[in-house]
């Protein structure tokens, strides 16, 4: 059995925008934690359903017909195969969960995603 994670501990050690790590692994699900400000690249996942949990901030689920405004305690799930690009304009932390396979290696990640020095 794995010892408990504290989220937001988790959350402070990750030192780039929109990189996540991996929190805990159930049912076939990776439960993964992350943090962005900006927005990530247009991108799909084609075999797999991409569930958002919103931590603290606010994160917009951009999509081709509409825009999803999601805020602390929201959660939003982008069906596989949609398009999508999520975007922050402060800085936002949530909870990804997903199977645990990467259908797409980088995601939607930006080319440059390291925070600024100091910034948290």
């Amino acid at each position: 059995m794995k010892d408990k994670v504290n989220i937001p501990a988790t959350l402070a050690r990750l030192t780039e925008f929109w990189s996540q790590g991996t929190v805990a692994q159930a049912n076939g699900q990776l439960f993964k934690v992350a943090k962005g400000i900006g927005s990530t690249r247009w991108h799909q996942h084609d075999d797999q359903d991409e569930l958002f949990i919103i931590y603290s901030g606010q994160l917009t689920i951009q999509l081709r017909d509409r825009d999803v405004e999601l805020g602390a305690g929201d959660i939003f799930v982008v069906p596989r195969g949609v398009e999508h690009c999520p975007k922050a304009d402060i800085e936002t932390q949530f909870l990804i969960v997903g199977l645990n396979i990467t259908s797409n290696a980088a995601g939607g990640k930006p080319e440059a995603s390291r925070m600024a020095e100091g910034q948290t």
